[in-house]
């Protein structure tokens, strides 16, 4: 759609827009009160008639093939005292791919400065989401009645385009069971339909749930337990120096699984830190990161300058 405008029909009313050769537009023009308009004109600037109508009927539809690219008028001209209300939209089919993304504002006083060049720049097109997985294990060993570091950290990266990620953290045994679960629900919802909206598919429960997708992952305190931080490079390293006093995005203590969704921290190196609190035995903690990731797409624009 290039317009949809709506006004009172007093005199002539003029509308500038920029098209491009062999574009097709759709013209509806009609009146909301009143009945019959004078005049109707596309004109390619300055005075080559493109269309014209004379004493139109209510409503009036019209197919209009632009011979050149250039600026072009729309100008509607009612004369008399009636009170009159019109409306008109313009929608505008590009003839190809070079011209399909183009601006059609006549963004300055065309009659003090008709001439006009053809540029193009590149412009937000939309963005492409997809997802970033993340898997590892890690074995966290007992405190051995003190003789032992029972501190482990599991070092990773988010992607710079992060926007939002989410993660399942536990006892490897554990969290492979919630892990097929959770693979359940998700071939349920599938099943059912339930994401059949959503633009990117996710390929994992883990994924949908780090979109905000209503998701429950599962989760347990039962069992073997583990806890442990999200940190930075700086808290990590106080952690595994055996610092009780650290600064962690999130801490969660004595969990066998455990999943989060998370908008902050986004693009970066972080780590959990994970610390076992059984005296003698280790522990195998497999972490699962999804990221979602959002990459803006750029297309060339064509659009007109006052030269």
């Amino acid at each position: 759609m290039v317009a949809d405008q709506t006004f009172r029909l007093d005199g002539e009313h003029e509308y500038f827009y920029a098209f491009a050769e062999g574009d097709q537009l759709d013209i509806e023009v009609g009146l909301v009160t009143g009945s019959r308009i004078k005049k109707v004109e596309l004109i390619a600037w300055p005075d080559r008639v493109v269309y014209s109508g004379y004493d139109l009927d209510t409503l009036v539809s019209k197919r209009v093939t632009i011979p050149h690219t250039g600026v072009f008028l729309w100008r509607i001209t009612e004369q008399g005292l009636g009170k009159k209300v019109c409306r008109f939209v313009i929608y505008r089919t590009a003839a190809g791919s070079s011209t399909a993304r183009m601006d059609t504002r006549v963004g300055w006083d065309i009659k003090t400065r008709p001439q006009w060049v053809v540029e193009r720049r590149r412009v937000e097109a939309g963005k492409k989401t997809d997802s970033y997985s993340i898997s590892g294990q890690v074995s966290v060993p007992g405190s051995k009645i003190g003789l032992g570091s029972n501190r482990v950290a599991y070092r990773f990266e988010l992607p710079s385009n992060t926007v939002q990620w989410a993660y399942r953290i536990g006892v490897s045994q554990v969290a492979q069971e919630a892990r097929r679960k959770d693979a359940e629900v998700l071939a349920e919802l599938t099943k059912k339909g339930a994401m059949k909206l959503v633009a990117f598919q996710p390929q994992t429960a883990l994924a949908a749930y780090a979109m905000g997708m209503a998701v429950q992952l599962t989760t347990s305190t039962a069992g073997e337990d583990i806890e442990y931080a999200l940190v930075d490079a700086g808290n990590l390293q106080r952690f595994m120096q055996g610092a009780d006093q650290y600064d962690a995005y999130i801490w969660q203590g004595s969990v066998s699984v455990d999943a989060q969704r998370r908008q902050h921290p986004l693009g970066g190196a972080y780590a959990f830190a994970l610390k076992n609190n059984n005296l003698l035995e280790s522990v195998e903690v497999l972490v699962e990161i999804e990221a979602i990731v959002e990459t803006l797409i750029f297309e060339d624009e064509f659009y007109l300058t006052p030269q």
